[in-house]
Formats: structure tokens, C-alpha cells, sequence
């Protein structure tokens, strides 16, 4: 419960993250993916179940507040690395800074490919990423997502003491 909890406190934060960068430039997505750091650190953190849960809640609530015409790619999307960073953590030891940034650098760079291809399954007109935008927004998610894993982390360390 208490996992829930967070997870559902960490993906309201990632709401307001993308609604202030929505004032601050135009296209936020473009630029930072919050909610894919919910559900890369619950799938590091939780395992493949965690990590497939927070993606398709992550995955719908962005959906539906910032995505377009057809819900469910996004989450679909996400469900997916979730999926695959939850399976990975449980199997290899992802514990350094690095190795975090790798992760999240990979993740979005899959999720993004994810979504491009699932609109094209379905037929649903999506805005292509160029290459520069794709590897800008996954440097940027993946630096924003190190700094923050690594300011839970030493908090959750200070709370157990």
C-alpha cells in the first residue's frame, strides 16, 4: 500500500513537472519525460510488476492530461519498459549512478521509438522525432532522472538511520 502510495504521489509530481514546462516552452514532451522517471525507478526498485503497473498508470494519466487523440499508447508504451527495466534490475545489480543514467538513457530512447511505432501499427498520425530531439530528450531525461534517483536514495539512507 504504501508503495502505491508513492508511486501514485510520484506520478502527481510528474503531472506538474510536464504542466510547468507546458508554460515555460511549447512541446514539453519534446524535451523531459517525468513520467518515465516513475516508471523507470519503479521498475528498478520493484521489479517487472511495479515497473509494468506505475507504466501504464504513468502511460494513461499522460494520455489523457498532455497526449493526443488516441489514448493508450503511451501507456502501452510504458507497460512495455517498465516491463524490461523491472526484469533487468531484478537480474543485474543497477545500483550505481551510472549505471542509472544508462538505464533511463536507453528507456527513453525506447519508449520514444515505442510510441512512433505503435502509432504507425495503428495508423494514427504521430509527430516524428527527429534524431538530434530523440537523443536531446533522452540526455536530458536521463541526467534529470541520475540527479533525482540519487536524492531519494540519500534520503531513504537518512531516514533508516
Amino acid at each position: 500500500m504504501r508503495r502505491l502510495f508513492w508511486t501514485a504521489v510520484a506520478i502527481l509530481g510528474a503531472v506538474l513537472v510536464e504542466t510547468a514546462l507546458g508554460y515555460l516552452v511549447s512541446g514539453p514532451g519534446r524535451y523531459l519525460d517525468p513520467f518515465l522517471l516513475v516508471v523507470v525507478y519503479c521498475g528498478l526498485s520493484g521489479g517487472e510488476g511495479q515497473g509494468m503497473l506505475a507504466g501504464v498508470a504513468a502511460g494513461w494519466v499522460q494520455d489523457l492530461l498532455f497526449g493526443g487523440p488516441i489514448l493508450g499508447l503511451s501507456a502501452l508504451a510504458k507497460l512495455l519498459v517498465g516491463f524490461v527495466v523491472g526484469a533487468a534490475g531484478s537480474h543485474f545489480l543497477i545500483s550505481g549512478a551510472s549505471a542509472r543514467v544508462l538505464i533511463l538513457l536507453l528507456a527513453a530512447v525506447a519508449d520514444a521509438l515505442l510510441v512512433q511505432w505503435l502509432a504507425s501499427v495503428f495508423g494514427i498520425e504521430a509527430s516524428p522525432m527527429s534524431p538530434v530531439t530523440l537523443a536531446s530528450r533522452a540526455t536530458l531525461t536521463a541526467v534529470a532522472g541520475g540527479a533525482l534517483y540519487t536524492m531519494i536514495d540519500r534520503q531513504l539512507q537518512r531516514s533508516e538511520r
